[in-house]
């Protein structure tokens, strides 16, 4: 699948998270100013008895941080995390599935370059200000990317190499 990122710079709105539900895609980022994947590699460096500096990049962990995310009728995972810190989910429970779309990147048939991908949903906060009740929260990234394609005109993800 060759991709193609549009001339110029990208703009910030063109990098979006979608929540998964049974049914749909529910982007997420209303009322937030910044939300990013956070990579920490993990590191080595050993020193052999020559003076030699061999450094090894093993990993990564990546999170994200989502804030604010105002509970809010309708919005299923500002829904979802009200359940979490309703229930204290733990394990499983706090698992959510979530769609990751570059809109700057698009393939020959103009559809997004985009992957899926599962986090575990760590509630930072619970209550919030006058200006509602925030829920915001950490994604731990887990497990492998599945790479594929969104569709702007469906609101759909497509694994790579399904369909064709």
């Amino acid at each position: 699948m060759p991709a193609t990122i549009k001339t110029g710079k990208a703009k910030r709105k063109e990098l979006a998270f979608f929540f998964e539900t049974e049914d749909t895609l529910e982007i997420i980022g209303k009322g937030m100013e910044e939300a990013s994947i956070n990579p920490s590699a993990t590191v080595e460096s050993v020193n052999d008895i020559l003076g030699n500096t061999e450094t090894t990049l093993s990993s990564y962990e990546k999170t994200t941080d989502l804030d604010p995310i105002y509970v809010e009728g309708g919005n299923k995972f500002s829904e979802w995390l009200d359940n979490l810190e309703e229930t204290n989910a733990i394990l499983d429970d706090a698992v959510g599935t979530f769609v990751v779309v570059k809109m700057y990147k698009t393939t020959e048939e103009t559809k997004y370059v985009a992957w899926k991908q599962q986090a575990v949903v760590e509630l930072t906060g619970f209550g919030g200000d006058t200006k509602g009740v925030n829920a915001p929260c950490t994604l731990h990234w887990i497990g492998e990317r599945t790479m594929g394609t969104f569709d702007p005109s469906t609101k759909k993800f497509t694994v790579d190499g399904a369909g064709a």
